[in-house]
């Protein structure tokens, strides 16, 4: 016996967005990570340079 599964038209669309939604909230951590990072340099930077001087 076959079985036909049909998807209703809204949901194939909903389901692009939360995929492309995910996409861009794993972006922005991503991003985030990297923001942190480079401020944490920073700051080691400034302290070394601090004590150096």
């Amino acid at each position: 016996m076959a079985m036909r599964i049909s998807v209703q038209p809204g949901v194939q669309s909903n389901a692009a967005k939360v995929a492309r939604s995910g996409g861009s909230i794993r972006r922005k951590a991503w991003l985030a990570v990297f923001a942190a990072c480079g401020l944490f340099w920073t700051v080691v930077a400034l302290m070394v340079w601090q004590i150096w001087s």
